[in-house]
């Protein structure tokens, strides 16, 4: 089996900044992941497919995302290429008013990826491109497990129940400073 470790050695794997290509790809993997309740099953519905894909093109274009209720935030997506090929992907959003608080807003690796450390990877090395002292946090839903596992070997800890306008339902908070 290939180990982040034996791709990066190979120069096979790479954290980049997005590209329009990369829209698609990012769309689809939330559309599967919604289905399965790591992101919220309301991206299935057309109307929030419709929005999902404005808000990666505006994420992709400006660098800013737009939230369920209505305010603009600071944000960017990174994707995980394995031989050149998507992988994955990663969005992490800035709170407004505080530079120092960063949301992992999305992330997301491809079936044939996973289970093989690429998306603690990822996020390691999304994160370690971040300002010191930032502080961390990530809502997730109550089917994200892999997330939930995830962010608990990066070091988060659950705090409570969000009651978040951007996730709908009842999300878990994960925090680390």
């Amino acid at each position: 089996m290939r180990t982040p470790s034996t791709l990066l050695e190979t120069n096979c794997l790479v954290l980049a900044k997005s590209r329009l290509l990369d829209i698609a790809p990012i769309f689809n993997l939330i559309q599967a992941g919604s289905l399965n309740g790591n992101f919220s099953n309301l991206y299935a519905q057309p109307r929030y497919m419709a929005g999902l894909g404005i808000q990666l093109f505006s994420l992709w274009r400006g660098g800013r995302i737009r939230l369920p209720d209505g305010t603009w935030h600071r944000a960017n997506m990174q994707v995980l290429r394995v031989g050149g090929d998507f992988a994955g992907f990663v969005i992490l959003r800035h709170e407004t008013g505080q530079p120092s608080e960063v949301e992992i807003y999305m992330c997301g690796v491809e079936d044939e990826f996973r289970a093989k450390g690429l998306g603690e990877w990822m996020l390691r090395a999304a994160l370690s491109g971040l300002p010191g002292g930032c502080s961390l946090f990530a809502d997730c839903l109550p089917d994200s497990v892999q997330m939930k596992s995830l962010l608990k070997k990066l070091g988060f800890d659950q705090t409570s129940l969000a009651t978040s306008t951007q996730v709908p339902g009842c999300a878990q908070r994960f925090v680390r400073k």
